[in-house]
């Protein structure tokens, strides 16, 4: 299956450097794969605290993702 990873923030910086101008990936995944192993597999697993929303709404990384899903993730926001 295929998913696209939107990073956003300062999270971006850890795309791939010609996927950085747009923002987004694609990866191909197994079916069945997880928020968690996809995090894994782009190597932003434990960089840093992560939001993670999929298709525009909250996510836990046990969350199944399936063909087409949107994963859009970038760090917590603080204000003051």
């Amino acid at each position: 299956m295929q998913v696209e990873l939107r990073l956003l923030a300062s999270m971006r910086r850890l795309l791939p450097e010609n996927d950085r101008s747009k923002g987004a990936t694609v990866f191909n995944l197994r079916d069945g794969a997880t928020c968690k192993e996809l995090l894994i597999r782009a190597d932003v697993w434990g960089k840093s605290t992560l939001v993670v929303l999929v298709n525009g709404r909250y996510a836990a990384m046990e969350r199944t993702l399936t063909h087409g899903d949107v994963i859009s993730v970038f760090p917590p926001v603080a204000g003051g």
